[in-house]
């Protein structure tokens, strides 16, 4: 019997300033992700948003039923006219282009950043934007991370892969940028659960400010609940 497709649900961008958006975001998707999520966590917030500096939130995270994941540090690799122009906001692939030294240390605070808030260290990272310098891995791996996530793959610190691409619905806050990228994703996502292949659903916080991008999302949930999806854990998924 063939085993039934399944998909790797994430929720990024978790911060103090969108806990009132978590629950929403984490009822999109379909039953069968229910206690498999995972939560990419920003210890941060473009500075101004730490960890520690809400413990009520702190301790949801801690309960959450999932994986918790490091996403960055601050998520800002600081102003950016062209990524204003385009996306709205600064420059948010904070691990892109950064030296060994630079990543060590945001790695190291972000670590600090969740011992303080009394998270549990996290085994998993993923890099804001998915775009990660060629000089993070070897520092995700002599700090003892499992691996890390990119846009395609789960990535072991030991060098195994698991192909894994992002299905993803943030493209910033101009709406038009929004807009366009819609048209590529609804010609990609009939493809991708026609091949039957693992994926991973990922959901931001902004998804829910356009209630056809939440209709959107629903659809996909129905879908993949009415032919069968199965959801698995990132521990499940990685390779």
């Amino acid at each position: 019997m063939a085993e039934a497709p399944w998909f790797l649900p994430e929720i990024h961008d978790l911060h103090p300033l969108m806990q009132d958006r978590l629950d929403a975001l984490m009822a999109l998707f379909p039953p069968a992700a229910a206690g498999r999520i995972a939560f990419s966590v920003v210890p941060d917030w473009q500075g101004r948003a730490a960890l520690a500096g809400d413990p009520a939130f702190a301790a949801r995270l801690a309960a959450l039923p999932g994986a918790l994941v490091l996403h960055g540090f601050t998520h800002s690799l600081g102003p950016s006219l062209a990524d204003w122009l385009v996306y709205g906001h600064d420059n948010r692939s904070e691990f892109r282009r950064l030296s060994a030294t630079e990543a060590a240390r945001r790695i190291a605070a972000g670590l600090a950043a969740f011992a303080a808030a009394g998270l549990p260290r996290p085994r998993w990272f993923c890099a804001p934007r998915w775009q990660q310098s060629a000089a993070t891995g070897p520092v995700l791996a002599a700090a003892g991370f499992a691996g890390w996530m990119t846009g395609a793959a789960l990535v072991a610190a030991d060098g195994r892969r698991a192909a894994l691409p992002a299905l993803n619905f943030d493209e910033g806050e101009r709406g038009w940028k929004v807009a366009l990228a819609a048209l590529p994703r609804r010609l990609r996502i009939p493809r991708l659960l026609a091949a039957r292949r693992p994926f991973r659903f990922v959901l931001h916080p902004g998804d829910l400010d356009r209630p056809w991008l939440v209709a959107e999302i629903r659809a996909l949930s129905d879908r993949l609940a009415r032919e069968g999806w199965r959801a698995r854990s990132l521990d499940e998924a990685a390779p």
